[in-house]
């Protein structure tokens, strides 16, 4: 698709280059790229680049090993067996549901996409405009409940380097600290790993997506 550029002369008698990307969407685009630009929602961006977004949180969330690795001793005494990678501590449950929140959400983002590739000219617009509506409550959870929990999970990671006595005032005797063992199996470097791999994926997915429905 041919972007659509707009001259506009200003007051000044100088001519303005403008790159709209909307009105481009609503001359040369299909119809329901049209439909979405139309519903101005936060979430109107096409789905390879909502996907590539989504690549970048996991990949954000795939640092939580760079991270432990980097503790200072004493810090990483602190986690299950004084090992960081291969414990499974309470602060990493919510990377855990980024992890799964990410991938559902690009599911259903990949999902809308390939009823769109299947064929787009026979669907209705009524039938559109709920493909839109799913796709816009997949983003909403990808990227508001996603980014939320990444922002938490990062920041108690993030919160090692403080030093072992700060970690310790959330640590309340008989009550469990963020680096007390979660009960699960899954650890640093499980989430860590599949966090940089399903990155990958999705945006070499969103480069896929990104030729075939151009």
């Amino acid at each position: 698709m041919e972007n659509t550029c707009i001259w506009v002369r200003t007051v000044t008698g100088q001519t303005d280059y403008i790159d709209d990307d909307i009105t481009d969407v609503i001359l040369n685009g299909s119809k329901y790229e049209r439909l979405r630009v139309r519903r101005h929602s936060i979430f109107d961006q096409p789905i390879p680049t909502k996907l590539a977004w989504q690549s970048a949180l996991l990949l954000a969330l795939a640092l939580v090993a760079p991270i432990t690795l980097a503790y200072p001793s004493a810090v990483a005494a602190l986690f299950p067996g004084g090992d960081p990678l291969s414990s499974s501590p309470t602060v990493l449950m919510p990377g855990a549901l980024v992890l799964l929140l990410e991938l559902g959400t690009a599911v259903g983002h990949v999902a809308v996409a390939g009823a769109i590739l299947r064929g787009e000219s026979t669907l209705s617009e009524r039938r559109m405009r709920q493909l839109l509506s799913a796709e816009e409550m997949a983003s909403f959870y990808g990227f508001v409940g996603g980014a939320l929990l990444l922002g938490i999970t990062l920041g108690f990671f993030l919160l090692g380097f403080s030093g072992v006595e700060t970690l310790q005032q959330y640590s309340t005797a008989g009550k469990q600290g963020p680096f007390d063992p979660s009960g699960t199996e899954l650890s640093v470097a499980t989430v860590s790993l599949l966090s940089f791999v399903a990155s990958g994926v999705l945006f070499a997915v969103s480069r896929y997506l990104a030729v075939k429905l151009n």
